[in-house]
């Protein structure tokens, strides 16, 4: 299971207000949150195909009309819901929780024509955070270290000055990051070991490293 520090259960969570964030309306995330738990019982686990399928679900449920846009393939899809799912199963162990899920789901999701909804990466990211944060109102290095990592996994960027030569990554798969997490976190942290929140999610959303990546379509 991917490593997570939430705080609350989904069944805590302001729903009324992911659904204004997000544009998918609330009734369907409690039906999607009720098929996974049938689906998983106590185990409260989901694999790659679960992903996929829940994945899609909230993505064509977050578009204006009831069908995926023709620009976005089934095959598409797949390739989004993969590096998701790659990006958020940090220990390698193939499986997520439905937390763990969502928060993949509003921190690598971005915004296009055809979503309903205004609110930005901002206003995801600040949700994710609201909900998941142990440190209500701050953010502590390993939680950076956390939303740092996951999106230079997802984006496929390679901190090349820890890379040797046993690295078994296939050529071309990814990119040399230009600036490392920890770098980033040197730019906020005032030697307190954690950033108000605020701060953090004003510096994530409008750096350079990811503020194109984080406002355009992923396809």
């Amino acid at each position: 299971m991917g490593k997570s520090h939430s705080k609350e259960t989904f069944t805590q969570w302001d729903l009324d207000r992911f659904s204004n964030v997000t544009g998918i309306p609330r009734t369907t995330v409690e039906k999607l949150y009720q098929e996974f738990i049938a689906t998983t019982g106590k185990d409260n686990r989901m694999d790659k195909k679960e992903f996929r399928r829940l994945y899609k679900e909230l993505y064509t449920s977050g578009r204006t009309g009831t069908t995926v846009p023709a620009v976005i393939s089934e095959h598409d899809l797949e390739k989004i819901s993969d590096r998701v799912f790659k990006a958020f199963d940090g220990d390698n162990s193939g499986k997520l929780t439905f937390e763990e899920f969502v928060n993949a789901y509003l921190l690598i999701n971005q915004k296009d024509s055809a979503t309903s909804t205004t609110f930005t990466p901002r206003d995801r990211l600040t949700y994710v955070l609201d909900h998941t944060n142990p440190t209500p109102g701050y953010v502590t290095r390993e939680q950076g270290e956390q939303v740092f990592n996951r999106l230079n996994k997802f984006y496929d960027w390679e901190d090349t000055t820890k890379t040797t030569s046993t690295t078994t990554t296939p050529v071309g798969t990814t990119k040399p990051m230009s600036t490392t997490w920890e770098q980033h976190w040197t730019k906020l942290d005032d030697g307190s070991g954690r950033v108000p929140q605020e701060k953090f999610v004003e510096y994530v959303t409008t750096s350079d490293s990811y503020k194109n990546h984080l406002n355009r379509p992923l396809f």
